[in-house]
């Protein structure tokens, strides 16, 4: 018979890490496509791709740097990213779903995501499970504090997730960080993660609801 799978667990926190990527003051010494050791580095934060025309002009221009670094878009060669970085730039969930689109086009594999602060929602939150879906490696950070995305989008990433080997292989927890966006519910949330999902929790601190019931981090471990 197969060996038995292990089963994923959620940590839930409240609060930020001590070593937070999603800091809104991180210091940005450039804006663009760059190689960073051997691996790539795509920062286009605090940039103004609050419509598709100007959306489109960034995506087009990180798709002039990438040919111009010799990649092709289903193209063999795999491409390792330190960081994708489209945080605070008022996006959509249209552009969204161009960038994601294009980076399995030309298989960049990110280490680190960052979408906080923008204007996505649910059908973000599709494209960002396609995404995940179709990139054969891990991606240990997601940031997606400070939008509008509700149970349904956290459900249809983390069930994703939940299906994929390379999360499943993770040797530390993958971050997951949802808080200020439109939960509703954050309990029932959990109980339909745990009971209909069937995915394992357990909450590292007691949270205090009476702040903000709806308020919190997750953090997924996918064991060996």
């Amino acid at each position: 018979e197969p060996a038995t799978r292990a089963r994923p667990v959620l940590e839930v926190v409240k609060g930020k890490p001590k070593n937070t990527a999603d800091k809104p003051g991180n210091l940005k010494l450039k804006r663009g496509v760059a190689m960073k050791g051997n691996e790539l580095a795509i920062d286009y934060s605090g940039s103004d791709l609050s419509s598709m025309e100007k959306a489109t002009g960034a995506h087009d221009s990180m798709v002039k740097v990438f040919e111009s670094m010799g990649m092709e878009p289903e193209g063999d060669a795999e491409h390792s990213a330190s960081v994708v970085d489209l945080s605070r730039c008022q996006l959509g969930d249209e552009a969204l779903e161009m960038f994601l689109q294009t980076l399995v086009s030309f298989k960049v594999r990110p280490r680190v995501l960052k979408l906080f602060r923008n204007q996505i929602g649910n059908a973000g939150m599709d494209a960002l499970s396609e995404f995940v879906l179709h990139t054969p490696t891990a991606i240990e950070e997601f940031h997606l504090s400070h939008n509008k995305i509700s149970e349904d989008g956290v459900t249809d990433v983390l069930s994703t997730m939940q299906k994929h080997e390379a999360y499943m292989a993770l040797s530390r927890p993958a971050w997951f960080r949802v808080e200020h966006n439109e939960i509703q519910d954050s309990r029932e949330l959990l109980r339909f993660l745990r009971e209909d999902l069937g995915v394992e929790y357990r909450l590292s601190e007691k949270p205090s609801w009476k702040q903000d019931k709806n308020d919190f981090t997750l953090v997924t471990l996918f064991p060996i």
